[in-house]
């Protein structure tokens, strides 16, 4: 179901930017504590088949999460602070909820690192994480991302290792996003990206299937997946 109070990731006039990119990561970490909770939900009812497949998916997702917090506290809040002083209290608030994640992410740490059998704690603690995160992301796209939307140049790779984590980090972030949202994206991205992205994201479709059972994921125009009420 499609959230009609969700930014789209596309501009008015259709095109990307770096909003979109940005919001881009919002929808992938909505659709993996999703994805998480239904995981752990089955454990705890007792199928622990993908027990392994979801702690080792779990070290991925806090490790991706904490790389887009720490981004954001050294690049994208100090520029936001400079140009526009006004926000300030927003972005004190931001950088507050970052400092609450973390707790959480060591926490998950551990009880994932327990699974099958402190499954229950698990689920406990991707409930949480969910409610701080889907509070903290809407903040950003309400307060944040419209100052984004202006930029259209995306900075292009620097070496090859940096173009092989771009291509790994988009094929994540917009795993279940609108094909037209994708074309819009492939404009403003360095072409050597676009050509990495396919089988990039056919090996993220595989990871899917192996972690939740299936890699269907639907066609979000915003970056809250269209599944998610």
């Amino acid at each position: 179901m499609a959230n009609s109070n969700a930014p789209q990731l596309l501009n008015e006039d259709g095109t990307a930017s770096l909003a979109t990119a940005l919001m881009t990561s919002h929808h992938g970490f909505r659709r993996d504590v999703a994805h998480f909770g239904r995981a752990l939900r089955r454990i705890v009812a007792g199928d622990v088949s993908r027990a392994a497949a979801v702690r080792e998916e779990w070290t991925r997702f806090r490790e991706t999460l904490h790389g887009h917090h720490r981004a954001e506290d050294q690049g994208l809040f100090p520029s936001v602070r400079a140009q526009h002083p006004e926000l300030e209290p927003v972005i004190d608030g931001l950088d507050a909820d970052h400092r609450r994640i973390d707790p959480l992410l060591e926490a998950g740490d551990e009880s994932f690192a327990a699974l099958p059998e402190s499954a229950g704690a698990a689920l406990a603690l991707i409930d949480e994480l969910r409610a701080l995160l889907d509070a903290h992301l809407a903040v950003e796209e309400a307060r944040v991302v419209p100052f984004l939307r202006d930029a259209k140049t995306f900075p292009p790779p620097a070496t090859d290792a940096e173009l092989a984590m771009y291509a790994d980090g988009f094929a994540w972030s917009t795993h279940g996003i609108a094909p037209q949202v994708l074309a819009e994206i492939d404009r403003i991205i360095p072409a050597a990206l676009v050509a990495r992205l396919p089988a990039a994201r056919a090996a993220f479709a595989e990871r899917c299937v192996r972690v939740w059972g299936s890699a269907q994921a639907g066609a979000s125009l915003t970056p809250v997946p269209d599944w998610i009420g």
